[in-house]
């Protein structure tokens, strides 16, 4: 397939908060390691769950880094600013904009909010005192009024697409970016435990009692994980003139709403999905998939049937899949930020990650190879794609691809 003549767009900055700590350095290295942080949670099993394993941040993170300025809150903005959810998204676009080297965007710039709208002022559970690490503040937001160095006058999106909502958002920058409307974008997210999203997870039937292990012939479920994703865009002009290396080329994207029930994966639609992400980016295969892989049973099966269809008609043999999910969790909203630091330390260091969690693979054909430790590829890393699939048919398939405009 011959690549369209099109402007390009890159990321130049990221930023990420997971339960393997601040930063990508320390996502990296826990995903390297395989390592768990998921454990019960024991305020979940007070307020009455059965299921409570889960990837979630303790209150004592934010101390922790009180050294970041952006996560100090003065008493001018104690009240805005009171939910963990905003604090997680202030620290992970401070990183995201030292990424970068810029100090703040400015008029005119793009910012993408994934997620439940902000609360109205009214609505705020804080005016009446009852603010708590269960409370609706902690199910809505952040609003782009919450981030660092961020102008009032930037230009503001609210975007939801269940599970995958930032690649979805990715795709929409793309699109304004290659339209010429502006240069610079941010696409924001987060997730914290709370009382209604937890609620409505737990109804699905959805939630492991043991923690998620995906593709894994013994799994039985997701669970979700606290944190919070903040992506830096620019068209590739842009980052040149201000003599910026990117990180990764944007070079491909498919985000559709097409599924045919409410929760379950359809393979013909995330084939679909995955085909048009490649098709856009004018490639027949990558080096490394990153996968969406939850560890609910159908799903986790659905995906791997999927990309076999992919792969074998194109001759692909061995092409690694891994996941995050069974060591940080399900970011739900943010769930695509992981995979696409994960697809850029694919492209910086050239080792495909492991699948913490992942003793017996499920079986998945000669196309794939579902990596259970870390491996190590010959050659320069190219291209990877990561896969983001939610409730109600969201599907995105987004391509990365090394700067230099090389692919394999």
């Amino acid at each position: 397939m011959a690549r369209r003549s099109v402007p390009d767009t890159v990321i130049t900055g990221l930023g990420l908060i997971t339960a393997y700590g601040w930063g990508t350095d320390a996502y990296w290295s826990g995903l390297l390691s395989g390592s768990r942080a998921l454990r019960p949670h024991a305020d979940l099993a007070a307020a009455g769950f059965d299921r409570t394993v889960t990837a979630a941040l303790d209150d004592a993170h934010l101390a922790v880094t009180a050294h970041d300025a952006y996560l100090a809150v003065t008493a001018h903005d104690a009240h805005r600013l009171h939910s963990r959810r905003s604090r997680f998204a202030r620290a992970a676009t401070a990183q995201a904009l030292r990424e970068a080297s810029l100090t703040g965007l400015g008029p005119g710039t793009l910012v993408v909010t994934v997620g439940q709208t902000p609360l109205a002022d009214e609505a705020d559970d804080s005016r009446e005192g009852t603010t708590t690490r269960w409370g609706r503040e902690e199910f809505a937001g952040p609003s782009p009024a919450d981030l660092p160095g961020v102008s009032p006058r930037a230009e503001t999106v609210y975007l939801s697409q269940a599970c995958a909502s930032v690649s979805f958002a990715l795709d929409y920058v793309r699109t304004w970016l290659r339209s010429g409307c502006g240069t610079t974008a941010l696409v924001v997210g987060t997730c914290v435990l709370n009382a209604y999203e937890y609620a409505g997870m737990a109804i699905t039937g959805a939630l492991s009692p043991t923690g998620a292990r995906p593709f894994d012939t013994a799994r039985d479920g997701t669970s979700l994980g606290e944190g919070a994703g903040a992506i830096l865009l620019e068209t590739a002009a842009a980052a040149e003139q201000r003599g910026i290396t990117p990180q990764a080329v944007l070079a491909g994207a498919a985000a559709r709403v097409n599924g045919r029930s409410p929760a379950a994966s359809d393979e013909a639609a995330i084939t679909d999905c995955v085909l048009a992400a490649l098709e856009d980016a004018g490639l027949e295969r990558v080096g490394y998939i990153h996968a969406h892989a939850t560890g609910t049973v159908q799903g986790d099966t659905v995906e791997l049937a999927a990309l076999g269809a992919v792969g074998a008609p194109r001759g692909w043999v061995a092409v690694p899949v891994s996941g995050h999910k069974g060591g940080i969790g399900h970011l739900m909203h943010a769930s695509s930020a992981p995979g696409i630091a994960a697809a850029l330390g694919f492209l910086r260091t050239g080792t495909a990650p492991g699948t913490p969690g992942l003793d017996s693979p499920e079986a998945a054909g000669r196309a794939i190879d579902v990596l259970t430790a870390p491996r190590r590829l010959p050659g320069a890393p190219r291209s990877c794609l990561v896969n983001s699939f939610g409730f109600a048919g969201n599907n995105s398939s987004l391509v990365l691809t090394a700067p230099d405009g090389s692919t394999r």
